[in-house]
């Protein structure tokens, strides 16, 4: 299995982390690799936090590649990319 995890910063966190769980949450329907998401909104807003957490399950390194190259999800990124401030991706096998 893979684990494809991200956060997120935002420029306006309330605005644009209801757009992007919707458009985040659709893929499940679209993406058929997707064995399962996750999506979270920090709660404690410190220093260190980010805005929101993706943790997204696949069973292979391809399914991953395909997810990553579909055109849905390039749309909900190219929406992600124009509003974020930061963000870090982490990729594993477990």
């Amino acid at each position: 299995m893979i684990k494809h995890i991200v956060l997120f910063r935002f420029e306006d966190p309330t605005v644009n982390i209801p757009i992007v769980r919707e458009s985040l949450y659709a893929l499940r329907e679209k993406i058929p690799e997707i064995v399962s998401m996750q999506i979270g909104e920090d709660f404690l807003h410190s220093g260190r936090s980010f805005d929101m957490a993706l943790l997204v399950d696949f069973k292979t390194r391809e399914d991953l590649e395909i997810y990553d190259k579909h055109p849905d999800h390039q749309q909900a990124r190219a929406y992600i990319h124009a509003h974020r401030l930061d963000s870090k991706t982490v990729d594993f096998e477990y």
